[in-house]
């Protein structure tokens, strides 16, 4: 990194701002999953549907009236689109979780609510320097 924390309050701080990205990241490809998900019921149902049946579909919240020949190819698109964002995502995501993993461990940072570390915490020789709250 070029500018190192100075101090253990900007090491805190650097540490708190990226573990937040992370879990944003987090949350956004869930979001993308769940949309994922959608659209593989609404790909499902009307696929075995007649072509030129009336279907319904929201546009920029209104709703308008469609054939399921005209839905059924824009909801793949969307799929695809969806699905292209996600990847990109997830990439981005595990790099940044490596990042604050890396950042973590040159810092020798500990976080106290984090279960896979805190049995360290707990069995630290008393000394706080490090742990987070």
């Amino acid at each position: 990194m070029a500018n190192e924390p100075k101090n253990e309050n900007e090491v805190v701080q650097r540490f708190t701002s990226m573990r937040q990205e992370v879990q944003t990241l987090y949350q956004k490809l869930s979001e993308l999953d769940a949309e994922l998900q959608e659209h593989e019921l609404v790909i499902k149902a009307i696929s075995d549907m007649e072509e030129k049946r009336k279907c319904f579909r929201l546009v920029g919240g209104v709703l308008v009236e469609r054939t399921v020949g005209e839905v059924l190819p824009a909801v793949n698109t969307n799929k695809q689109g969806i699905a292209s964002i996600k990847e990109q995502l997830q990439k981005q995501f595990d790099s940044k979780k490596e990042e604050l993993k890396a950042f973590q461990d040159k810092w020798k940072i500990t976080v106290k609510n984090d279960n896979s570390q805190q049995n360290e915490a707990e069995t630290s020789s008393g000394d706080n320097k490090g742990i987070l709250a």
